[in-house]
């Protein structure tokens, strides 16, 4: 399904990149513009040249390449509020906004902010520089995240089958009782059927007889 942009017939295109950062406590909302824009009630904070977002990959096929964010100019003094802020395993958001003359989302004739990428933060690195001519440090954080195509590739799925799993979400299934006595049986499928067939516990190390054949 296409999504039509009419700001792209306009003579003028001015655009603006939106991110949020949903983290256990807080949200944070900023954008590359530069003054502070507010979308759907969220005033995302301007942060002109100081975010950098790197080229999102846009391939008709699903893909689960990376994407790097970083914010720059960071005072030194703040580095304990990034790294405690629990970033790493949050979800990450990036939008694009056609602005107005007044650098503001074109609302008409439908709003136009659409959202590019949307992913899990699971790295961040802290990068310092020293400015010779303002005597200072200057702190930037890279933000990695991962695409959800990814988050789901990498994901574990699935139920394990012995009864003691099972029973925690199926209380009164009993279709998982045999599954530690079969797990410890020996079939020889395929063989000419015998009396028995023995097995070692693996607990006590004693043989246990099984009947699968009939008797002579």
């Amino acid at each position: 399904m296409t999504t039509v942009m009419n700001a792209l017939n306009s003579p003028s295109i001015r655009v603006a990149e939106f991110l949020k950062l949903t983290l256990p406590t807080t949200n944070y909302y900023l954008c590359n513009a530069a003054a502070p824009i507010t979308v759907d009630g969220n005033t995302y904070n301007a942060l002109g040249s100081l975010l950098g977002i790197d080229e999102i990959q846009r391939n008709i096929k699903a893909n689960s390449a990376d994407l790097k964010v970083s914010i720059n100019g960071i005072d030194p003094n703040n580095i304990a509020l990034v790294l405690g802020s629990e970033l790493k395993g949050s979800k990450i958001e990036i939008w694009r906004g056609f602005l107005d003359d007044n650098n503001q989302i074109i609302t008409s004739p439908t709003q136009q902010f659409f959202k590019r990428y949307q992913g899990i933060i699971n790295n961040i690195a802290i990068n310092e520089d020293f400015n010779e001519a303002e005597r200072i440090r200057v702190a930037t954080c890279v933000i990695s995240s991962a695409s959800m195509r990814l988050v789901l590739e990498n994901r574990n799925a699935g139920l394990k089958t012995n009864p003691q799993t099972w029973k925690n979400i199926y209380t009164n299934d009993t279709s998982m009782d045999r599954v530690p006595i079969i797990a410890a049986t020996y079939f020889d499928f395929g063989k000419e059927p015998i009396g028995g067939s023995q097995t070692t516990s693996p607990s006590s190390g004693s043989l246990t007889t099984y009947n699968s054949g009939p008797q002579q």
